[in-house]
C-alpha cells in the first residue's frame, strides 16, 4: 500500500537535491517531527507516470477518474501538459495518500523557461469599470480581461477547468461554448501554497523563515499592523484605511493592533495626498525595529513594488522576526513576472518578500494582476476576499494560512459572477507554506480597576498617588481574554494569597468589603478552556470597617 503523505512538496530533481543549511527535506522533516506524514515528489516523477496523463487513471479524459466531469474530444495536448499532470498527481495523493497540504516548490517565470519549475495554469476573467490598485495615480479602465496565473487550479480538483476545450480556462457559464456550465471548481480538496524558488539560496531563505516563525515564542506574534494608503478613488473609497477599518472587528482584542493610515498620518494634506502620507522609510523602520507578525494592506502597487517598497527596498530589510502580509495591491504577486504581455527579468515583489532575502516575510498573499477597488463604497471585490480571509483566521479558527486563503474563495462563490469577483478570486495566491498557522498571543489577564490613586467608597481615583489607597469598599475589575473568543472559564481573586472569590462571567469583578486596615497584595488568576493560566497582581492600602 502507498505510504500516507499528509504534506507533499512538489519540486524538480535539481531543487529536491539542492544542498544548504535549509532544504526542502528540512521542511519535510519538520512536518514529520510534529507528527505528520510528509514527502517530496518531483515533477520528473510525475510527468513520466502515465497514470497522470490525460487518458490515465487520474487524467481529465478518464470517466473512471472520480474527478471526471466532461469528455475531451479535441486539443488533447492542453490537458496533458505539466500543469495537468501535476494536478492529476494531486488527485491521486488526495485520494490514496491522505494528502491535505501541497507546497508547490518552484517558480513559474513566464518569460524564462529555465525557471518555470511548477508552471502556472492561467484562468480567464474580466472586469468592467472598477478602480485599479496599480501604480498611482488611480486608474479605472472601461473593460479589462486577462489570463491570470492561479494556483486555485491545483487546490480544486473537480473537472478540467476547460469544458469547451478552447484556449480560455476557468470561464464562467456564459462563455462556455458547449454547455451552461461554469468551468471552474471553487471548493478545495487540498490546501495549496507556493514557494517561488529556483535556487538553493532561495529554498534556504524560505525554509529558514518558515521554521523560525513556527518556532518563535517572541511577543511580536501578538502584533498586527494595518496599512492604508491614499487610493484616489471617489468618496469613502479614497482611503485604504477606510477599507481596513472593515477588517478591524475580526482581530481579537488580545492582539496589539496598530495602524499606519495616510488618512490619519501627521501632516497629511488632502490637497497633496500622493506626497504627504507615510513614507517607505517610515514603514521600513517599523518592519526592522518594531516588527509586526501580521500585516493587512490596501494600496497601490506593481510587479516589482508593493507596500510602497520597491524590490531593492524589500531586499534591504534587516528584520529577523518574520511577518505575514495580506495585501490588495495590484500585481505585486505576479509570479510569472508579467504585465500586459511584458515579462520582467526581476522577480515580483511577493517573491522578494518571501524567498529572495533572509529577512522580510515568511509568507504573503498578493495579487497576480490588478487588485480591484470600488467607488464611494468600501464593498470591493478584493476587499470581500480580504474580509473572508480574516474571518476564517480569527472568527472560524482556520489558523492555517492555506486553509484561510482557500476558504475566502469558497465563502464568496455565491457572488462569483458579480463584476470583478472571479478576477479577484483567481489572482489571490499564497506565497508560503499552506500548513503554517498564524499564532495567537497567550491568554491575557490584567487588573484594570482600581488604578493608582485615592478612592473613597469606590469613587476615584480622586487624585493620583504612586500606589492605590482606598477608604471603604472597592471593586476589583479585570480584563481577561483568550482565543478562541469566549474561552475564558473563570477569574479568581486573591488577597495575600487567600482565595476570596471566583467569577465565571464577563465582566470579571469582585467587590472587596468588610474589615481591613493596612497594605495587601491583590492577585487575580485567569483560566481558559484550553488549559492556559495567566495572572496579574498589585499592592493596595485599604481602610474598611
Amino acid at each position: 500500500a502507498d505510504e500516507n503523505a499528509q504534506y507533499v512538496i512538489i519540486t524538480n530533481n535539481e531543487l529536491k537535491n539542492a544542498s544548504g543549511s535549509y532544504t526542502f527535506q528540512t521542511l519535510a522533516d519538520s512536518k514529520i517531527a510534529k507528527g505528520m506524514s510528509a514527502r517530496i515528489v518531483t515533477v520528473e516523477e510525475i510527468a513520466s507516470n502515465q497514470s497522470f496523463w490525460v487518458n490515465g487513471t487520474w487524467g481529465d479524459n478518464n470517466p473512471s477518474n472520480p474527478f471526471y466531469q466532461s469528455q475531451i474530444t479535441k486539443n488533447f495536448s492542453m490537458y496533458n501538459d505539466t500543469q495537468a499532470k501535476i494536478r492529476n498527481f494531486i488527485r491521486y495523493a488526495y485520494m490514496n495518500l491522505g494528502t491535505e497540504y501541497v507546497l508547490l516548490g518552484g517558480d513559474a517565470d513566464g518569460g524564462n523557461k529555465g525557471s518555470n519549475v511548477i508552471p502556472a495554469r492561467y484562468l480567464y476573467a474580466n472586469e468592467t469599470g472598477l478602480p485599479l490598485l496599480g501604480l498611482p495615480p488611480a486608474v479605472t479602465l472601461g473593460f479589462e480581461e486577462d489570463n491570470i496565473p492561479s494556483d486555485l487550479y491545483y487546490a480544486c480538483l473537480d473537472g478540467n477547468f476547460n469544458y469547451d476545450m478552447d484556449e480560455f480556462w476557468g470561464e464562467n457559464a456564459s462563455r462556455n461554448d458547449i454547455a451552461d456550465v461554469d468551468e471552474s471548481d471553487f471548493y478545495a480538496e487540498v490546501w495549496v501554497g507556493r514557494a517561488c524558488v529556483d535556487s538553493a539560496y532561495e529554498i534556504s531563505n524560505f525554509v529558514m523563515k518558515t521554521l523560525s516563525y513556527e518556532q518563535s515564542e517572541d511577543p511580536y506574534i501578538g502584533k498586527v499592523l494595518f496599512l492604508g494608503e491614499y487610493l484616489g478613488f471617489p468618496g469613502v473609497s479614497a482611503y485604504g484605511g477606510n477599507y481596513k477599518d472593515v477588517i478591524k472587528p475580526y482581530v481579537p482584542s488580545q492582539y496589539d493592533l496598530t495602524t499606519m493610515y495616510d488618512r490619519d498620518w501627521p501632516g497629511f494634506d488632502p490637497g497633496n495626498p500622493w506626497e504627504t502620507g507615510w513614507s517607505k522609510y517610515d514603514l521600513m523602520d517599523v518592519l526592522d525595529n518594531a516588527t509586526p507578525c501580521v500585516i493587512n494592506h490596501d494600496g497601490h502597487g506593481f510587479v516589482n513594488y508593493g507596500l510602497r517598497l520597491g524590490n531593492s527596498d524589500i531586499d534591504s530589510l534587516r528584520n529577523d522576526r518574520y511577518f505575514f502580509v495580506y495585501s490588495q495591491t495590484c500585481l505585486a504577486g505576479s509570479f510569472d513576472n508579467c504585465y500586459k504581455g511584458h515579462y520582467y527579468s526581476d522577480d515580483c515583489a511577493a517573491e522578494h518578500f518571501t524567498v529572495e532575502t533572509p529577512h522580510g516575510a515568511f509568507a504573503v498573499i498578493m495579487n497576480a494582476r490588478y487588485g480591484l477597488g470600488s467607488e464611494d463604497t468600501v464593498d470591493s471585490p478584493s476587499g470581500h476576499y480580504d474580509e473572508s480571509f480574516f474571518k476564517a483566521l480569527f472568527e472560524l479558527g482556520m489558523r492555517e494560512i492555506g486553509k484561510a486563503n482557500l476558504y475566502s474563495k469558497q465563502d464568496n462563490v455565491w457572488r462569483i459572477n458579480e463584476n470583478g469577483m472571479r478576477w479577484a478570486c483567481y489572482e489571490t495566491n499564497l506565497f508560503g507554506d499552506p500548513e503554517v498557522a498564524i499564532k495567537q498571543p497567550a491568554m491575557g489577564v490584567k487588573i484594570v480597576e482600581p488604578e493608582k490613586g485615592f478612592y473613597l467608597f469606590g469613587n476615584g481615583p480622586l487624585f493620583s498617588l504612586d500606589k492605590t489607597v482606598a477608604i471603604g469598599s472597592i471593586t476589583i475589575k479585570v480584563n481577561a481574554s483568550a482565543l478562541p473568543p469566549d474561552s475564558v472559564t473563570k477569574v479568581e481573586f486573591y488577597v495575600d494569597n487567600v482565595l476570596k472569590s471566583s467569577d465565571s462571567d464577563f465582566p470579571y469583578e469582585w467587590k472587596w468589603k468588610g474589615f481591613s486596615f493596612g497594605g495587601h497584595d491583590v492577585k487575580v488568576v485567569g483560566y481558559s478552556k484550553n488549559g492556559e493560566v495567566a495572572s496579574d497582581e498589585m499592592q493596595m492600602f485599604v481602610i474598611s470597617l
